[in-house]
């Protein structure tokens, strides 16, 4: 009866009702940018700038460089509806990462965090004091003195890296560099962080391995990333009722299983006196502490970790640990074989450091300058991510620009590494850009595998011991070469979040006499 007393048609009604919901939900959000008086290519309803994301992909320098000449160092993109805010600018960098390191201490809003198992106990994807607690309580296990610790098992597992690279070196066949690597990186991640051997080097099969190389399995066209950032509000609490992360759930749940039992049998047995980094995680225990990073307090509390917390972060060092790493060293050992004069001249480096020690000890990992300038150079050309982000937590003013609360901020890494301006001739390998010198000389935002500061990456100098520790047993025997089947220059895989080439890194090596 009510429906006959409308001065108009019910069906109009519903037409004007869909075009508001319309402008509310597809259009108006993509507004963000044109109120800031930011440039950037034109979004389309629902899917943003997504159509360009799967084109490009994720990992392509030239797309980012391009972006950049395009809008400037300061531009805006949608992924879905959620906006982010691009910024290469220098000082801008140095307001976000430390100066209003208040306004930028998280990495991701609450709307875009998860709350699943293991994601949303992840250092990674912890918010405001809540990181800072764990932060604070993780330290620790990265300090010089827990890493000195660390030195032989490391070493253990790179003289089975030397003898297994060996094997190639006899038959004189190419082999798949990241596999070789990756095995290395895992043994080693699973002894220092967990405190048992997997063997992986002589067992490719074993559930570790193929659990920790699924657990970075994850696509940017993934359909459920895709609609958690087209439709985040309707995806979160479905995804939290499912308990269903980003990772695939396969990979997360044999992971949970092995740590949970590690904790249960420590637990059990009262067994001390372990300096792996989930002892470390299980012993720690309330202490105020007021930390520092890149000059920023962090007024953390050291606390006693829950049992997600363990499980959660042990899961996080574990896949971090083992893919970035192993990643770079193969991309070092590629570098190398490309160029046999810096590969002679880190070979001659590390020789003269080794001539009188058996072990490589923390103090002659950091007598390696040139090979670590190599390392530094190929994480330049090859970060470990194309970007880092943050989330405003509130308004603030960065320079010329006023950022409101919540805005997605990335900086796109890539577009930075590859900027002739800050590094000439980015695509060619000059270990020299990282001289004492030279990194004095430069802008500490011009380098950015790690991120910057306060929420910079914690397992970095862990990651730069073990590539040390890895690449000098490999230069110290051997020879590294490109095979018949080498791919000059390599060919990325576009589409993964993490630098990989399309058909390997196939190199060859020989015995040095």
């Amino acid at each position: 009866m009510v429906l006959e007393l409308l001065p108009v048609p019910l069906s109009w009604v519903l037409l004007a009702l869909a075009a508001v919901l319309f402008y509310l939900y597809a259009l108006h959000p993509l507004l963000a940018f044109k109120k800031m008086g930011v440039p950037g290519p034109t979004p389309l309803p629902f899917l943003g700038n997504m159509v360009s994301f799967f084109k490009n992909g994720v990992w392509n320098a030239e797309a980012e460089r391009q972006l950049v000449q395009q809008y400037g160092k300061v531009y805006g993109l949608f992924f879905g509806s959620t906006p982010m805010l691009a910024i290469s600018d220098r000082e801008m960098l140095r307001e976000v990462f430390v100066k209003k390191f208040h306004a930028f201490s998280n990495r991701q809003s609450k709307e875009l965090t998860l709350e699943t198992r293991p994601s949303g106990r992840m250092l990674l994807n912890l918010l405001d004091e809540d990181w800072k607690d764990v932060r604070s309580t993780l330290s620790p296990a990265f300090s010089g003195g827990k890493l000195k610790m660390m030195v032989p098992a490391i070493n253990g597992c790179a003289d089975q890296l030397a003898r297994n690279i060996g094997k190639f070196a006899e038959t004189g066949e190419s082999f798949d560099t990241k596999e070789v690597t990756g095995a290395f990186t895992m043994d080693v991640i699973a002894r220092t962080a967990f405190g048992t051997e997997i063997d992986s080097q002589h067992n490719p099969q074993d559930p570790f391995v193929l659990m920790g190389k699924k657990a970075f399995d994850v696509q940017i066209s993934s359909p459920t990333l895709v609609l958690f950032f087209m439709f985040p509000s309707i995806m979160k609490p479905i995804l939290e009722w499912l308990n269903k992360d980003l990772f695939p759930s396969d990979a997360t749940s044999f992971f949970y299983g092995i740590f949970d039992q590690l904790i249960g049998i420590r637990q059990k047995s009262g067994e001390k006196g372990r300096v792996d980094f989930m002892q470390l995680m299980m012993d720690a225990h309330k202490d105020t502490d007021e930390e520092m990073e890149d000059g920023v307090k962090l007024h953390g509390q050291k606390h006693a970790l829950t049992r997600d917390d363990v499980v959660a972060n042990g899961f996080l060092f574990f896949v971090a640990g083992y893919e970035t790493t192993a990643t770079t060293m193969a991309f070092v050992l590629y570098t190398f074989a490309l160029n046999q004069e810096e590969q002679d001249k880190a070979r001659e480096e590390v020789n003269k450091i080794m001539e009188d020690r058996d072990l490589i000890d923390y103090e002659a990992v950091h007598e390696m300058s040139y090979l670590e300038m190599c390392c530094m150079e190929t994480l330049r050309m090859y970060p470990p991510a194309p970007s880092t982000s943050r989330v405003t937590s509130e308004e603030v003013k960065v320079q010329w620009l006023t950022i409101p609360k919540d805005m997605f901020v990335m900086m796109p890494i890539l577009a930075i590494h590859y900027d002739p301006e800050r590094w000439p001739e980015p695509k060619k390998f000059i270990p020299e850009r990282f001289t004492k010198e030279a990194r004095e000389k430069r802008d500490p935002y011009d380098w950015l595998p790690f991120g910057a500061g306060p929420r910079n990456c914690i397992g970095m100098r862990l990651a730069m011991m073990e590539l040390k520790v890895g690449l000098a047993k490999i230069l110290m025997n051997y020879r590294i070469m490109t095979a018949p089947d080498t791919d000059i220059p390599l060919k990325m895989k576009k589409g993964n979040q993490f630098p990989t080439p399309e058909n390997g890194i196939r190199l060859k090596v020989e015995l040095i006499n």
